[in-house]
């Protein structure tokens, strides 16, 4: 799913936007700052002129308290009174040496201490409110250089925030018509030199990659984008020509490609077919002759010793794995020149049984723990028991060298009912051989199941046991696969096809 991504008429007024709003909110804030603080300072000379014009008039011998008050008709009082008439006016009040009200006046829910409690250790000066609404003028009353008292006077400032939300909403309104005409102005102006210009080139660029070469666009505006369209017409005539070469020699390396794979396979074929067939023939030529001796002599000996029970048990397993030996020879014969499998309903559970004691009782487990664990109601799977045991014991031996100091080996038998082999239509048998050995790398399972591939050392290992277990399994409908990581063991699993339906 391709991105979201705006066009570039958006994208540019967007940041246009961005650029007008941030110098609108630098200005604004400058601009308004300014203008509070002037109208602040003008309020706050207005209280101090009126503050010192109050004190002027106040009389040489400031009273104290309770001793004595300012009169209400004196010309200090009755300024103040007329002051109080004003409508920023919120509070007057004087106090004596000892920080007692000798005279107020002000709104009636305004405290008599209003002027001095906002800073109560400044003696004179202009204060602003927490928050924000009045200004405060504070100063000494001075006698024979001595401080008398002090006074002290609250104005409001609505009048002056009212007049600042006045200009905020009118410059907010000029803001707005003019950030409207410019981004309509550029986009219109963006749209005729940039947008379609742009969108000519990608319609052309858009029937290039569906593979229409040779387009060729021309658009008007900047050098730039002149330059541009240039570039590109020559692109795409290059891209024309360049097409057709490269459609002329793909089209005869896929001929030449072709001949040499099918050459390349039909000699390695050939080749592994020769080679497994000559090995075959010579094995089965050398061995066949000893081994009949051997199974002639086993022969002998038990019937010189009939009533030996020891005797006749050796010879029979002698004559058994020689005859196993033999059929190995012949299936050798048979993966270069494969013969039909004698496919039959086979126990699972015994033949697995019968591989895992015959491998224990030569001493190939000694120091590996072997369990086996099978489904309830495990159906009999068509197969070649003989050769499906010559499978478990190749894939049991090549455990036992994956866990040279030992481990852990698990055969165990499940119904697969989600999987259905080539030309079933019921569910098949799954066997899996579990070790928890070295494992095997991941650049080897690829080629696992290939003639002669083998990592273990000359000497130890043809190469053909696993080949030769997958042609068997093939050979009676069946497959094979294996799952394994280093240092985490290997799970070769043998899928069957089922002789019945599994009955748990």
């Amino acid at each position: 799913m391709r991105p979201f991504r705006v066009s570039l008429t958006v994208s540019i007024l967007a940041f246009l936007s961005c650029l007008l709003l941030m110098a609108w909110l630098l200005f604004s804030l400058l601009a308004f700052r300014t203008a509070a603080n002037d109208l602040f300072a003008q309020k706050g000379d207005h209280a101090r002129m009126l503050l010192a014009t109050f004190v002027s008039q106040l009389p040489d011998d400031i009273p104290t308290y309770p001793q004595g008050m300012i009169p209400s008709n004196s010309p200090a009082a009755i300024y103040a009174q007329k002051l109080a008439e004003e409508p920023p006016f919120l509070r007057l009040t004087l106090l004596d040496a000892n920080a007692k009200v000798i005279y107020t006046v002000g709104r009636d829910s305004s405290d008599v201490y209003q002027p001095f409690s906002v800073t109560p250790e400044a003696v004179r000066g202009s204060f602003l409110l927490p928050d924000g609404s009045a200004i405060v003028s504070l100063t000494q009353v001075v006698r024979n250089g001595t401080v008398a008292g002090r006074a002290g006077l609250v104005l409001s400032l609505s009048a002056e925030k009212a007049r600042l939300q006045r200009s905020r909403r009118l410059f907010m309104s000029y803001f707005a018509i003019d950030f409207i005409l410019l981004l309509g102005l550029g986009a219109f102006i963006l749209s005729r030199i940039v947008v379609a210009p742009v969108s000519r080139l990608l319609a052309a660029t858009a029937r290039i990659t569906g593979g229409h070469y040779g387009q060729r666009v021309r658009v008007s505006g900047s050098s730039e984008l002149a330059q541009l369209a240039e570039a590109f017409n020559v692109m795409s005539e290059t891209l024309l020509l360049k097409d057709q070469q490269v459609s002329a020699q793909v089209t005869a390396l896929e001929q030449a490609n072709n001949k040499l794979r099918q050459a390349r396979e039909e000699s390695l074929r050939s080749e592994k077919m020769a080679s497994i067939g000559l090995l075959a023939a010579g094995m089965a030529h050398e061995i066949g002759t000893p081994l009949a001796s051997i199974m002639g002599y086993a022969e002998l000996l038990g019937a010189e010793q009939p009533e030996h029970g020891a005797v006749q048990d050796y010879t029979r397993r002698i004559s058994e794995e020689c005859a196993r030996i033999d059929r190995i020879v012949r299936g050798l014969l048979d993966y270069s020149r494969p013969r039909a499998s004698v496919v039959e309903a086979t126990n699972i559970r015994a033949l697995v049984k019968e591989s895992v004691e015959l491998l224990a009782q030569q001493g190939v487990f000694k120091q590996i723990k072997v369990t086996t664990w099978f489904e309830d109601g495990l159906p009999a799977a068509l197969a070649d028991p003989y050769q499906l045991q010559q499978v478990l014991v190749n894939l049991m031996l090549n455990s036992r060298d994956a866990m040279p100091g030992g481990g852990r080996l698990a055969v165990r038998g499940t119904m697969d009912g989600n999987v259905t082999l080539p030309g079933r239509t019921a569910g098949c048998v799954r066997m899996d051989v579990v070790d928890n050995g070295e494992g095997i790398p991941e650049d080897h399972l690829k080629s696992i199941f290939e003639p002669f591939f083998t990592t273990k050392p000359p000497g130890k290992g043809t190469g053909l046991g696993l080949a030769i277990a997958a042609r068997i399994m093939d050979g009676f409908g069946g497959r094979i696969t294996v799952k394994s990581a280093p240092g985490q063991g290997s799970c070769f699993s043998l899928w069957l096809p089922a002789a019945t339906s599994c009955h748990p």
